[in-house]
């Protein structure tokens, strides 16, 4: 179901006379809804979440939020929020969609206008609770593979990274991976993987509470969070980006025209 918006909006003014003394009384014209602002998507694994701001008139009955594979072109209603966000879980991981939000008032008229902002995204797989053994003490299951989502031994040909701590708490890029530590913040708020900032031997210190970003052979991106660490193991939340070259990782994107 998709929709074309044509915009003509019109000054209207009705002069009523009332009672003996004849006062003129000014009636406004009731237009459609403004257009909606204030939107953005937030990247889950299989679904993404759409927010935006709350329309200020009074008359606001529901908002209808649609989407499209591009840009441009006709964006198709999805569904309908009294209030945001709204969760639309019918994508893809890997696959980049398009959204964008009207507001209907109570007459059922609809904003003349969708959105304008232009706000797109790409859900990725993410896990939590993945426990890395030490290299030294079981490697049979200290490193991790993202697109499998699984362990593998450290020297697995498939693995990526994997914890030793043989001389400290370090966790180590596999042959043809890049790795570089982002600090002290919350996996959530690992946007995107940068073009540079990697480690130069391929090696970060396993800190807890400190998140990681990681290139597969230049082609996909990942990253990760230290949740805790001991000699014997790190457990470890991640999220893996499946569509090729998108540095896209995870949560709020607003992203205009210019």
């Amino acid at each position: 179901m998709a929709r074309t918006w044509v915009l003509a909006l019109g000054l209207a003014a009705v002069f009523l006379t009332a009672g003996c003394n004849r006062e003129d009384r000014i009636i406004s014209a009731d237009n459609p809804p403004h257009t909606v602002d204030g939107v953005y998507s937030v990247t889950g694994d299989d679904q993404v979440t759409i927010y935006w701001r709350k329309n200020q008139e009074s008359d606001i009955d529901y908002y209808k939020v649609y989407r499209n594979d591009a840009p441009t072109g006709t964006f198709s209603l999805i569904g309908t929020a009294d209030v945001p966000p709204f969760v639309d879980t019918h994508v893809t991981n890997g696959q980049t969609y398009y959204y964008a939000v009207a507001a209907v008032d109570n007459s059922g008229r609809e904003s003349p206008e969708l959105s304008f902002e232009n706000v797109f995204d790409t859900p990725r797989p993410e896990g939590t609770g993945v426990t890395l053994t030490d290299k030294g003490t079981t490697p049979t299951t200290a490193g991790w593979d993202f697109s499998a989502t699984t362990r593998r031994a450290f020297d697995d040909p498939l693995t990526d990274i994997y914890f030793d701590a043989t001389g400290g708490f370090l966790v180590y890029a596999a042959t043809g991976v890049k790795i570089q530590d982002a600090g002290y913040v919350s996996l959530i708020d690992v946007d995107f993987g940068p073009p540079a900032g990697w480690s130069s031997d391929g090696i970060v210190e396993a800190i807890v509470g400190h998140s990681y970003i990681v290139l597969i052979d230049d082609t996909h991106y990942a990253k990760f969070e230290v949740v805790s660490r001991s000699a014997s193991n790190i457990v470890i939340n991640w999220a893996y980006q499946i569509d090729p070259n998108n540095p896209e990782l995870a949560p709020k994107l607003v992203r205009k025209q210019p």
